[in-house]
Formats: structure tokens, sequence, C-alpha cells
């Protein structure tokens, strides 16, 4: 808790503390640091499928990921190798991240709120903004990765409106965000490398155990949560599972399992899935 207290004080709160967050990336950052072991294999497919979506791009002048967070499910050294230049986009930045960015003369970060909805929230505008426009209109991007934060970009947001109400934004705020970020990542020209849970899964384990790499089957499913809040996406180049929690650290006996989803190509996954192969 102290570690926790120390990392909020000693982090940048530029954009919007009052949305919740800086503390929600303190509190990545320890439950990541607790589920060290539990995450890896997680971590490791996701950096495998960023790797497969550059190794046949023809250039590679700038990678930009979005939702960079810790950092630990995106491979930097390789895109820091691979790229002239890499764009680190998050709302937060934790110090530890901005000491390892440093580490590398071509990567920066840049300080963003992915949802676009902060100021509208807040009352300083009347709409959305358009988060990732400068970022759209760059044509040296070649390849972006949306890192892990599609099903995470309502949480704040709504846990704000539920304290303050919501009398100026639609009742649907939560489920737009969502839509606005896949409509985001298409506008893109480069190539656009998404991975998302989907899923969350309530888990009963039995009395072997659930380990934190074993998919779902032969244990009870006793819910599901719809994570992308109704919207749909293709089938994926990749889907595996992810135990966020092992039984207990939620709820007795129950482990929180997400079914994750990669595509090392986006634009090319939607247009197979509208004009199928015969």
């Amino acid at each position: 808790m102290l570690a926790e207290l120390l990392l909020r004080l000693a982090t940048p709160s530029v954009l919007h503390r009052s949305l919740g967050f800086v503390s929600d990336s303190v509190a990545l950052w320890s439950r990541a640091t607790r589920r060290r072991s539990d995450w890896a294999p997680h971590e490791e497919r996701c950096k495998g499928l960023v790797c497969e979506a550059m190794r046949d791009l023809e250039r590679r002048h700038t990678a930009l990921v979005l939702g960079s967070g810790l950092c630990r499910d995106i491979p930097l050294e390789a895109l820091s190798d691979g790229f002239q230049r890499v764009i680190l986009v998050d709302a937060v930045h934790l110090p530890l991240i901005r000491r390892r960015a440093r580490r590398f003369a071509n990567v920066s970060l840049a300080t963003v709120d992915l949802t676009g909805v902060a100021d509208w929230l807040l009352g300083r505008a009347d709409r959305r903004g358009d988060p990732l426009r400068p970022f759209v209109a760059d044509p040296a991007i070649d390849l972006v990765v949306s890192a892990n934060v599609l099903s995470q970009l309502p949480l704040a947001p709504e846990r704000y409106l539920a304290r303050n109400g919501r009398p100026h934004v639609p009742e649907d705020l939560p489920e737009r965000i969502v839509g606005w970020h896949i409509d985001d990542l298409a506008r893109f020209r480069g190539r656009v490398c998404l991975m998302t849970d989907v899923e969350c899964l309530d888990v009963a384990a039995t009395a072997r155990g659930l380990r934190a790499a074993e998919p779902p089957g032969g244990h009870a499913v006793l819910a599901r949560l719809d994570l992308l809040r109704g919207h749909e996406l293709p089938v994926p180049d990749a889907a595996w599972t992810w135990t966020v929690a092992p039984p207990g650290e939620v709820e007795r006996g129950v482990a929180l399992v997400h079914v994750v989803h990669g595509y090392k190509d986006l634009a090319a996954t939607w247009r197979r899935t509208a004009h199928p192969a015969p």
C-alpha cells in the first residue's frame, strides 16, 4: 500500500487525476507485480503477436502503441530496434515507464486521453474530442498497436459517471467509447495490430486448481461478461485465455479468466470477413 501511495504521488497528473487515470495505472502496476508469473504467458503471447505484425512490413518508420501502460505486453526493445521512431501513448505514464523509455533514443511518450471524453465529462467541452487526429494524419506511422486497452477505456468514465451522474452525456457512453476506439483504428493507413480481452469468465476451480495459463475447459464457468459491450470483432488470428485473478483473489474458489483475441492486421481480417475465400 505504501509503494502504491508513493507511486501515485510521484506520477504527474497532467491529465485529469479526478477521472481516476492515475489510480487505475497504479492499481494495474500493483496487480501485475503480484501476478507476475500468472500473467507472463499472456504477455508473451501479446509480444509474439506484435512481432508477427511487424515482421513483413515493407516500411518501418514509426510504430504507435496505444494503451502502452506498463509496457509488459509489448516487445519494446524489438520495436525500438525495428523502427526509426516509437511513440507510446497513454493517459498516464508511471515514473518507472518514463525511466525505461529514456533508455531508448527513439522512444517517446505522448499523454493522451484515448477515450476522448475527459473534457466532456468535466464540462470543458460539449462533445467528444478526437484523441488520435494528429496520429491519423501522420503518414510516417506504419504500425499501430492497440495493446489490451479497448475493453479498459470505458471503465474510468463509467466510475466517474456513477459518482457524479450524467446530465450532459449519452446514457450509453461506455458502449460508445468501445465503438469509437474501433472506428479510430480503422482510420489509420498503416497496419493495425489489435490485442484485446473480449470476455470475462468467472471460473470455479476444481480440487486440482486452475493454473495461470490453463484454459477454463473442464472447469465450471459460473458467469460470463461481454467486455466489448455488444460490439463484435471478426474471427481473430489468435485467441487465448488469461487468468487475471487466480482462485481466492476476488472470490473464494473462483478465478477470473479473460478470453483474449489478437489481430496482427485488423484491416486485412475485416476484409476477409467481408469477402471470405471460396
